[in-house]
């Protein structure tokens, strides 16, 4: 009998977390823009007018694609007996195909590592980041890896 779907939520703290550093960003450049403004340096303001609209669009970018579906409750990693979607990326693998799983742990978020058999689009390593995944990332790694020995019937010595 195949294991249960699993599904891992959008963080909606990754998201705010996100959505402040580029709110602090978007202050600063402004407060600069102003500034450059009254002192009557349009070449300033010019600049810093357009950092500020990058780090805005960022933000309206990052809430349509993160914050929305996190705060919709939609998946952003699946588990099932074919294998595992990345919804976030849009990345489907298939277990036949994965050779193994690796965990590579960053500063603010850590990435699953799927050893293909072949070389894929993505090439023969997909790596999947965990920082929009609702969890902590060893726990991830471990549901994940337990699944895939699961389904593919290994058994692994500790």
């Amino acid at each position: 009998m195949p294991p249960e779907v699993i599904q891992f939520p959008y963080s909606k703290n990754s998201c705010y977390a996100g959505m402040a550093l580029i709110l602090i960003f978007i202050s600063l450049f402004l407060t600069t823009c102003i500034r450059n403004y009254n002192a009557h340096d349009i070449a300033g303001t010019v600049i810093f007018g357009v950092f500020v609209l990058m780090f805005a669009s960022v933000l309206v970018l990052m809430i349509v694609t993160r914050l929305v579906p996190a705060l919709k409750g939609e998946v952003a990693l699946e588990l099932d007996e074919n294998g595992v979607k990345d919804y976030i990326r849009n990345i489907i693998l298939d277990w036949k195909d994965v050779e193994d799983i690796a965990l590579r742990p960053g500063r603010s978020s850590a990435m699953l590592i799927f050893e293909l058999k072949f070389e894929s689009d993505f090439g023969k390593r997909v790596f999947v980041s965990l920082r929009w995944v609702e969890g902590r990332d060893q726990e991830l790694f471990n549901t994940v890896l337990a699944y895939f020995d699961e389904v593919e019937g290994i058994v692994r010595e500790d």
